[in-house]
C-alpha cells in the first residue's frame, strides 16, 4: 500500500473564507487554552468544616439548587430530579480586599480560602421562604428585602456559593441573599451543556420565585449574571404567560449583569411580560472580552451585555448602566461588577435600587459621576470612577 501525503494550500480559499478559518482556529485555541488551564486543578467541592465557625469573618447565604450529587454526596454538574433548599454559613479570609475573587481549595487554609462552615437543610421550599421572610422582617422597613443571585456559565457549585458570599460581603447586603445554583458544568468547553441546563432549570427557578413571592419578604431583588440572565428572562416569561403581571407585582427590581444573550432574544422574551418590573437594570460594558468571543462564536453582532447605545433597546422602560470606564487591564471584564474595587465602592453606597435611581435623577442626592441619555422610556447611564472611591 502506498501512502500519499496531500496538502491543501490556503490560497485556494477566498480571503473571506480564510479570515473565517483563521477566527475558527483562534477560537479553538482560546477554548483549549482555558480548558487546559482549568484542568490543572481538581474540581473543588463543599464539605463542611465545623472548626471554621471560629473564623472571625463569616456570612450566611441561602441556597436553592437543582444540581445532582456525586457518590460522596457533593453537588456536581449533573441535573437533579428536584431542588434542595439550604442555609449555609461561609467562612471568608479575614484580611481579603473587596473585589478579590474567592480562593478555593480541597485542602483549605482558613486564612486564605473560602470554606463551608455549617449547613442546614429545609424540608420544603415554603419553609425555606418563611425563614427568609422572618430574617428580612427583623431589618428596618427599607431593608425588608431578599436578593436572589443567579450565576452564569462555567460555574461549579462551589464557585456559585462562594462568589455569592463575596458579593454579600463586598456590597454590604444587609438582608438575606439567595443563590440559585443551577447545574452548570463548570467547564470551559461545556457551553452547550450549560445552555441545555438553563432550559432544564427554568421550572425550578419558577418554583423558588413563586414561593418567595407568596411566603417571602415584601421586597425581592433579582440579579442575574451572564448566562444566568437568560435563565431569569425565560423563567419570568413563562410565569407571565400563566400569571400576567406577576413580575411587576412581586419583584422590587431586576438587574441583569453582563447578560450573555442576543439582543433580539431579550426583546422577544420581555414582549410577553404584561409590564417590566421597575426598576429594571442592564449593566453592560463594551470591554467584556468574554462576550466578544461569545458574540463571534454564536454568530451575533452583539450580546445584550455589550450594548451601550440605548437606541438598541427600542424605548423599553429599562435603565442601561454602562460601566466600561471601570474596565481592568488584567481581566476579561466579564466579572467586572465583582472585581473592580472602584465600581464596588461606588455601587455599595446606593443602599437600594430606589436610592440608585434617586441619585441618578435628583441633583441634590447625586453621588455618582455619570452622563445620562434618555430615549423613550430607556435611560442610559455611563458611570465614571470618582477621584476618591472612599473607604472599602
Amino acid at each position: 500500500m502506498t501512502t500519499r501525503l496531500v496538502s491543501t494550500s490556503i490560497w485556494r480559499h477566498s480571503p473571506g473564507e480564510h479570515h473565517r478559518r483563521g477566527f475558527f482556529v483562534r477560537a479553538l485555541f482560546f477554548f483549549f487554552l482555558i480548558a487546559t488551564l482549568s484542568a490543572c486543578g481538581a474540581v473543588v467541592y463543599t464539605p463542611i468544616y465545623p472548626e471554621a465557625m471560629a473564623s472571625p469573618a463569616k456570612t450566611n447565604v441561602y441556597i436553592a439548587t437543582n444540581r445532582g450529587t456525586n457518590e460522596a454526596g457533593f453537588f456536581d454538574r449533573t441535573r437533579g430530579d428536584s431542588s434542595v433548599y439550604l442555609r449555609a454559613t461561609i467562612s471568608l479570609p479575614s484580611d481579603r480586599k473587596p473585589g478579590e475573587a474567592p480562593q478555593l481549595s480541597n485542602k483549605p487554609d482558613f486564612e486564605q480560602h473560602y470554606v463551608l462552615a455549617d449547613q442546614h437543610n429545609f424540608d420544603t421550599v415554603d419553609a425555606f421562604s418563611r425563614e427568609i421572610r422572618d430574617i428580612a422582617h427583623k431589618r428596618p422597613a427599607a431593608q425588608d428585602e431578599v436578593v436572589i443571585f443567579v450565576h452564569g456559565f462555567y460555574n461549579t457549585h462551589a464557585n456559585a456559593l462562594f462568589r455569592s458570599a463575596q458579593i454579600k460581603q463586598d456590597f454590604a447586603i444587609p438582608g438575606p441573599l439567595v443563590t440559585f445554583s443551577w447545574p452548570s458544568a463548570g467547564r470551559a468547553l461545556a457551553y452547550n451543556y450549560d445552555n441545555e441546563s438553563v432550559l432544564y432549570a427554568r421550572d425550578d427557578l419558577e418554583t423558588l420565585l413563586l414561593s418567595l413571592g407568596k411566603h417571602g419578604p415584601d421586597q425581592i431583588t433579582l440579579i442575574g449574571h451572564s448566562r444566568g440572565s437568560l435563565l431569569i428572562t425565560e423563567t419570568l416569561r413563562q410565569i407571565e404567560i400563566q400569571k400576567p403581571g406577576w413580575s411587576h407585582r412581586h419583584l422590587d427590581s431586576v438587574l441583569l449583569i453582563a447578560p450573555d444573550m442576543p439582543v433580539e432574544v431579550f426583546h422577544r422574551s420581555v414582549a410577553r411580560y404584561q409590564s417590566l418590573p421597575q426598576p429594571f437594570f442592564l449593566m453592560t460594558t463594551s470591554e467584556d472580552r468574554a462576550l466578544r468571543l461569545s458574540s463571534r462564536i454564536n454568530g451575533t453582532d452583539l450580546r445584550l451585555g455589550q450594548i451601550t447605545d440605548p437606541a438598541q433597546l427600542g424605548g423599553l422602560p429599562v435603565s442601561l448602566i454602562d460601566v466600561s470606564n471601570f474596565a481592568l487591564s488584567d481581566s476579561n471584564n466579564h466579572n467586572l461588577f465583582a472585581e473592580s474595587p472602584a465600581l464596588i465602592s461606588l455601587l455599595r453606597d446606593q443602599k437600594s435600587a430606589e436610592s440608585l435611581i434617586d441619585s441618578l435623577e435628583t441633583p441634590g442626592l447625586n453621588t455618582l459621576t455619570k452622563t445620562v441619555q434618555v430615549i423613550g422610556d430607556t435611560m442610559a447611564i455611563e458611570l465614571f470612577p470618582t477621584d476618591d472611591p472612599g473607604p472599602l
